[in-house]
């Protein structure tokens, strides 16, 4: 009995071919639907930075014109794919944004408006981005100088 278990212990020293085949099978489809949701969470990504500089950028603009009690111009260029804010006064560029390659301004009736001394907002409107298949909308209110993105 002893003389079997030995004979037994010794033919076992590895895996078949077919047992690695099978977990390499199991490993690559495993990796392949990973690498494809991959691709969806760094699209998600970068829309999500985008909306939060985007949001940033405007409450810097619009803290800086009430604290420095300057006007602000701020312009969102449809060729160019990018968006600005100056100081009106001495034409300061505050920041200047060039948009990411899969985001772009779709249309808007409001490429550009001013924050004021007091932080209301010249003009009232929405500004439209397009990222993939999904827009984001700005919108700006009248009074002061609130705002909203809607994705």
């Amino acid at each position: 009995m002893s003389k079997l278990l030995s004979n037994y212990c010794r033919r076992e020293q590895g895996f078949t071919i077919l047992e690695l085949l099978i977990v390499l099978t199991i490993l690559m489809v495993i990796l392949s639907f990973s690498v494809l949701s991959l691709g969806n969470f760094a699209e998600t990504m970068q829309k999500r930075l985008f909306i939060t500089q985007l949001q940033s950028d405007l409450y810097y603009a619009h803290a800086y014109a009430i604290h420095q009690k300057e006007p602000i111009l701020v312009n969102f260029s449809i060729t160019e794919n990018k968006y600005q804010a100056t100081v009106i006064s001495n034409n300061k560029l505050l920041f200047q944004r060039k948009l990411p390659i899969s985001i772009y301004l779709q249309q808007s009736n409001l490429t550009k408006f001013t924050i004021t001394r007091d932080g209301t907002v010249s003009n009232f409107g929405t500004i439209l981005f397009r990222v993939h298949n999904e827009s984001i909308k700005l919108t700006f209110y009248i009074g002061r100088g609130r705002f909203s993105v809607q994705e």
